[in-house]
């Protein structure tokens, strides 16, 4: 083991100005910039490669089989607030019982997958292909441009099911009143199974964790492919099919700033303290605002710190936030 100090190294204190003001002094501006900047920097995939997630060891509250209590409290609400209060002694004792087993158990009983890329691999392939059908789908056209935009989407769809659209699917000449598209299915199957399908005909034996883990893969994959393939094949382009698939999905990756920020700017996801500085002292009481915890904090309930945004932020100054 080695000890690692930093005592012998100038130290950057940021303080804390009064109200919503940034403070006076241009380096300390700076230094709280360089903060947010540099915490930024795993904002996005992969995130912080220093350290490495051990997948057949997750435990997730969102385990319907594992934590069932808290599925209907969940029910009509954003992901915003979904919360683990209000879930059942049981259910707790079997998350204690499953991260338990988790810690204990030797590598060698985990499969060995990389789920991390196979996870990666079905963002990757359908992100930004889904944001810009939503894109195409949702623009206001006059009656001529609607024929070329249904083309552009539909060619869209076309690439994305390429890789599964198998020779056999062919819509029949003779039944053209066929609402239920049975032609295209054996493409939603193809389209559905291709990044787990090897996993299931190996016979890999798989951690709970990695079960739950497959589980979610084979779901997403499942739902994706069969709007696309619906899309597809009826020839509709339905912008609101799209729009509730990418909330469902709610991919992070789709998490930044519209429009794109300028050279001078970054993206900036609210993050507390910055961006969410402290509340001035009253005239009653000159007192530090770190003796009353309650006014560290903005209300939970309004404004950024319940929908925090992604916002453009200068790089240069003057800085604001």
């Amino acid at each position: 083991m080695e000890v690692v100090s930093f005592l012998n190294l100038e130290s950057t204190h940021i303080g804390v100005g009064p109200g919503t003001d940034l403070p006076d002094d241009p380096t300390t501006v700076h230094h709280a910039y360089e903060v947010m900047h540099s915490a930024s920097w795993r904002e996005n995939y992969p995130g912080e490669t220093r350290i490495e997630l051990d997948f057949s060891g997750l435990v997730s509250f969102y385990d319907t089989a594992l934590v069932p209590s808290l599925v209907p409290r969940r029910v009509g609400l954003e992901r915003w607030d979904h919360r683990v209060g209000g879930i059942s002694s049981e259910d707790i004792e079997r998350v204690q019982d499953r991260l338990a087993q988790a810690l204990v158990q030797p590598p060698v009983t985990t499969s060995g997958i990389d789920w991390k890329t196979v996870l990666r691999v079905v963002v990757d392939r359908y992100a930004s292909r889904l944001e810009m059908m939503q894109y195409l789908s949702n623009m206001t056209l006059d009656d001529r441009s609607v024929f070329d935009q249904a083309q552009q989407v539909q060619r869209r769809l076309r690439t994305v099911l390429l890789p599964y659209t198998v020779f056999a699917a062919r819509p029949s000449n003779t039944n053209t009143g066929n609402a239920t598209n049975s032609w295209a299915e054996p493409v939603f199957r193809e389209c559905a199974t291709s990044h787990t399908a090897s996993i299931v005909a190996h016979g890999t034996t798989l951690t709970p964790s990695e079960h739950l883990l497959l589980q979610a893969v084979r779901e997403t994959t499942h739902e994706i492919c069969r709007v696309v393939t619906k899309m597809w094949a009826s020839g509709l382009i339905v912008g609101e099919d799209v729009t509730r698939l990418i909330s469902w999905l709610d991919w992070s990756v789709w998490v930044k700033c519209r429009p794109a920020c300028g050279i001078e700017e970054m993206c900036y996801l609210p993050t507390w303290p910055l961006g969410f500085f402290f509340p001035a002292p009253s005239h009653e009481d000159d007192a530090s605002p770190f003796q009353d915890s309650a006014s560290l904090w903005p209300d939970p309930k309004k404004g950024e710190w319940k929908r925090p945004q992604p916002k453009c932020i200068r790089r240069l100054e003057p800085y604001g936030f």
